[in-house]
């Protein structure tokens, strides 16, 4: 059985800030810590995106520097709505794909294949897959005849929470049409940005949705607002064998209350109303 590790949403900031009465990098690092204890075995770990908060570079010098701390399978990075890919690009240079210019892989899982995706676009929050990414997924499923397993930021979806449901991928219809000539070999899709850990299928496709490492969005189907409930971060732990796809969400109880700094009880819940995008 093959091991994948999903993070989503880590929205790193500059060392000594806070972001929303959170320490982001306290709570990637216990992430990493556990999975670094207990999942060696991961064939690789994949970051669906928004790796920062504003994109800034001392925030992914900070990821490049926690990453190095840690004994982990190989690691591979995409962009969501907070990123921004040319000062990515300065910091980690080796994880831009040099034919489309965005930060797309293939991910060698022995009997199955991963695909990374860039749905990062300038000056949105909203996502979308321009024709150069389209084409180059096109060609490595072409290629490559093994099932694949797709992992992207943004989600081609609705689902009726209104203010997500607003920043979407936009390019669904590109994407399906991409897709479609390859349907029986795509066995999951797996997203970021929405903050909450949501399942489902997509045109018939299975998916699944992580909620990340730092504010969870509470399930609210009437305000335009995102609204947040602080929890221990999530990771998942993707199981992969020849006939079935098996998703588990690990909660990370965080070595301190993130409200108060002391020790004290996890999963505290702060609620607020926030018309910041996910």
């Amino acid at each position: 059985m093959i091991k994948i590790i999903q993070i989503t949403d880590i929205h790193l900031v500059p060392p000594g800030t806070e972001l929303r009465r959170l320490d982001p990098e306290r709570r990637f690092r216990d992430c990493l810590e556990q999975i670094e204890a207990e999942h060696g075995d991961a064939m690789a770990v994949v970051v669906s995106g928004d790796l920062t908060d504003n994109g800034d570079r001392p925030s992914y010098e900070l990821l490049r520097d926690i990453l190095a701390d840690y004994r982990l399978p190989p690691v591979y990075l995409t962009l969501g709505n907070h990123d921004r890919r040319a000062t990515f690009s300065h910091v980690f240079p080796r994880a831009m794909d040099a034919s489309t210019g965005s930060v797309q892989a293939q991910i060698d899982l022995g009997s199955q294949q991963g695909i990374v995706l860039d749905t990062w676009m300038e000056g949105e929050h909203a996502g979308t897959l321009c024709r150069r990414r389209l084409d180059w997924l096109a060609e490595r499923l072409r290629l490559d005849p093994r099932p694949a397993l797709l992992f992207m930021h943004h989600a081609p979806l609705r689902v009726a929470l209104k203010r997500i449901d607003q920043i979407p991928l936009l390019s669904d219809n590109e994407l399906w049409e991409t897709l479609a000539p390859f349907r029986e070999r795509i066995r999951h899709l797996f997203f970021g940005h929405m903050h909450r850990n949501v399942s489902g299928s997509w045109r018939g496709i299975p998916f699944t949705v992580l909620s990340g490492t730092t504010h969870h969005g509470m399930l609210d189907f009437q305000t335009e607002l995102i609204r947040d409930t602080i929890l221990d971060p999530f990771y998942a732990v993707i199981l992969v064998d020849e006939r079935d796809v098996v998703v588990h969400f690990s909660q990370v109880r965080l070595h301190w209350d993130a409200t108060s700094r002391g020790p004290g009880p996890t999963n505290v819940a702060v609620r607020e109303n926030s018309a910041i995008p996910a």
